[in-house]
């Protein structure tokens, strides 16, 4: 709302309720916003409390990965298998 429109509000409700009501009735509409306001930002901090209650914890974070092991075979042997095991026998 602009200024030229709450200029035009008060003159009419000077006009309608005179100069003796607009003080008390000025007053009772600024005690009247007042509650409103209090009673909105109450219950949007009650709403807020609500919806933290509700919500999930968050978990810890979490911890960075391992570094990758790269596969290494194992050594390979020229070697004949016989040559490994002393108790292995040539079948010949």
């Amino acid at each position: 709302m602009g200024l030229f429109e709450i200029i035009i509000i008060l003159a009419v409700a000077l006009i309608v309720l005179g100069p003796e009501r607009m003080p008390e009735v000025v007053r009772l509409a600024v005690q009247i916003l007042r509650e409103v306001r209090t009673a909105a930002s109450e219950a949007m901090r009650e709403i807020t409390e609500a919806m933290e209650q509700e919500k999930p914890p968050t978990p810890p974070p979490a911890e960075p990965p391992s570094p990758a092991v790269e596969y290494q075979p194992p050594p390979s042997s020229d070697k004949d298998p016989s040559d490994k095991d002393p108790s292995h026998k040539d079948p010949t």
